[in-house]
């Protein structure tokens, strides 16, 4: 089974990919955030050509005094997939995946924190 990998930002959007296996993710774009009703009909589309079965997106921890309407605006995004688009979304903790992809990346760090959600997503979904 194939999956798909949103690392969501007010600016860009990072999009990643897993092998048709299910077991390792791969960076594969980034997109600028339009909006969140045309935002999910570009990762509909994208994620319905690459035949995923699910999509995953990075969700903040909720911490107390920290802004919380990014977290409802990720939220919103993944209500409109599922409802409109007939998708199932899950979540992953994103937290320090823009750091990391940093660190390990010098080009396309959303598209690579993406990959770092969604592997992070395959390998507690494929743990023995």
């Amino acid at each position: 089974m194939r999956y798909f990998g949103i690392d969501y930002g007010r600016a860009r959007v990072g999009i990643a990919v897993s092998d048709d296996e299910g077991k390792i993710a791969f960076p594969k774009s980034v997109l600028k955030n339009t909006g969140v009703s045309a935002l999910a009909d570009v990762i509909a589309r994208l994620a319905k050509a690459e035949r995923a079965f699910e999509i995953v997106m990075g969700l903040p921890r909720a911490i107390p005094g920290m802004d919380a309407s990014l977290r409802d605006e990720i939220q919103n995004l993944a209500d409109i997939i599922k409802k409109q688009y007939q998708i199932p979304v899950s979540f992953q903790d994103e937290l320090f995946t823009t750091r990391m992809a940093e660190e390990h990346s010098e080009k396309n760090t959303d598209a690579s924190a993406a990959a770092l959600i969604l592997q992070s997503f395959l390998d507690r979904r494929n743990k023995v």
